[in-house]
């Protein structure tokens, strides 16, 4: 179970910062120009996101075993991924959307907004020491992390799909 619970924590908190990674907020431009700014978006927010995903992958494994001190040492990771998805989603939810596109977007952006509470809130879990607790906040946003990976293949925004595709 050790692999598996890091395995979770990645997927989850991979998915959710890409899944980020995905529209935004106004009416006006070409769904093109929207698609290559989100996409834009997307791309800088896995740069980012990236080497805390391999730092919390690392560190995964040990919250099945190592109880509330590994589920300390993993806090921070989480903690800044965290911030960095918030970053890239708010960055999405600024962008003026094409007329008609709302409810398309929408699909994509509400689903991914509780992905992001959820990585909030395992954070907060694993700084009290609560592996157990924040593994399952991550597992619940499995199935929303996936309505946002559908919703970008959806919408056509590869760089936010493939993203989210690589991440399983």
């Amino acid at each position: 179970p050790d692999m598996r619970s890091a395995n979770v924590i990645a997927v989850a908190a991979h998915n959710g910062v890409l899944a980020l990674d995905g529209c935004g907020g106004s009416s006006g431009p070409a769904k093109s120009q929207f698609v290559t700014k989100a996409d834009a978006i997307c791309k800088t927010t896995q740069t980012q996101a990236t080497p805390l995903i391999h730092q919390i992958t690392a560190g995964g494994a040990a919250l099945v075993t190592g109880g509330a001190t590994a589920a300390r040492q993993i806090a921070p990771a989480v903690q800044r991924l965290h911030t960095v998805a918030a970053s890239g989603f708010a960055r999405l939810k600024a962008l003026a959307q094409p007329s008609g596109a709302k409810a398309a977007i929408e699909k994509f952006l509400t689903p991914l907004a509780k992905v992001i509470d959820a990585i909030d809130k395992a954070a907060a879990a694993l700084s009290q020491g609560q592996g157990p607790q924040a593994l399952g906040l991550l597992q619940q946003a499995q199935p929303l992390a996936q309505q946002v990976t559908s919703a970008a293949t959806a919408y056509g925004l590869p760089q936010c799909e493939s993203i989210l595709s690589a991440l399983g």
